[in-house]
């Protein structure tokens, strides 16, 4: 499986097996884990518990059944937190991926108290932990989940600095082939909270984040989403 055929295949799972994730699966996550640590500076860790990754943490939204691994996004905000979240949501996104290129099934969460947890992960002064993601072996296969259409998530600005809504024709082919990748990243209660401007010079795009709930993180993960779909194309983030 290839990594836009992963973001096909990635559907949130919120109930899971008792099935363990074999030692090379476990291996090539640390290994994954390690490389998006180095590159982003965060202190991502890999959390492994037989009664319950989550520390005991309540869940912001959905119920979580029998979560025995998860991926602990944890990092340090200095001062700037929607920075933090929006490189959560990015690298966050990409384990995501790893993980289903694996063979295993995922789902994002934002756990609350997640300092006062039983001692399973290690968050440093001047760190939070925005969100996590459960992985394992899912008991039942997941849904797609709903998307905003392509018009909605993307605008092409004109010579004349006219914004228009991104159309199948009327568009450059890499940019729609990049929305339709974004229309496949989770979000809070599949919101989709963001969209991409693609400016007058024909290469950069400008992201942003709309008001709504988690929608930072939910930027992180539909700009790499952005670039997976964007193949081969030099994209200069505006």
């Amino acid at each position: 499986m290839n990594i836009i055929e992963a973001m096909s295949a990635r559907h949130a799972v919120r109930d899971y097996t008792d099935q363990p994730i074999d030692e090379d699966t476990v291996h090539a996550l640390r290994i994954a884990i390690e490389q998006a640590n180095t590159h982003s500076g965060l202190n991502i860790q890999l959390i492994h518990d037989d009664e319950d990754a989550f520390g005991g943490c309540p869940t912001h939204y959905g119920r979580f059944r029998n979560v025995r691994y998860c991926i602990a996004l944890i990092g340090s905000d200095h001062g700037a937190p929607s920075i933090l979240d929006e490189r959560i949501g990015y690298y966050g996104e990409q384990l995501a991926l790893d993980a289903v290129q694996l063979g295993l099934d995922t789902g994002w969460v934002v756990l609350h108290e997640t300092t006062a947890h039983h001692g399973k992960w290690q968050i440093h002064d001047g760190e939070r932990m925005p969100a996590a993601i459960a992985i394992g072996h899912g008991a039942r296969a997941g849904r797609p989940h709903r998307s905003k259409p392509i018009e909605e998530l993307g605008l092409i600005e004109t010579a004349n600095d006219v914004l228009e809504p991104a159309h199948v024709g009327h568009a450059p082919q890499w940019f729609i082939q990049a929305l339709e990748a974004v229309q496949l990243a989770p979000s809070a209660l599949g919101k989709q909270p963001y969209r991409f401007t693609l400016l007058a010079d024909g290469r950069s795009v400008h992201a942003e984040a709309l008001d709504d709930v988690q929608s930072e993180i939910g930027l992180g993960i539909a700009k790499l989403h952005f670039e997976l779909g964007a193949g081969d194309t030099d994209i200069v983030w505006a």
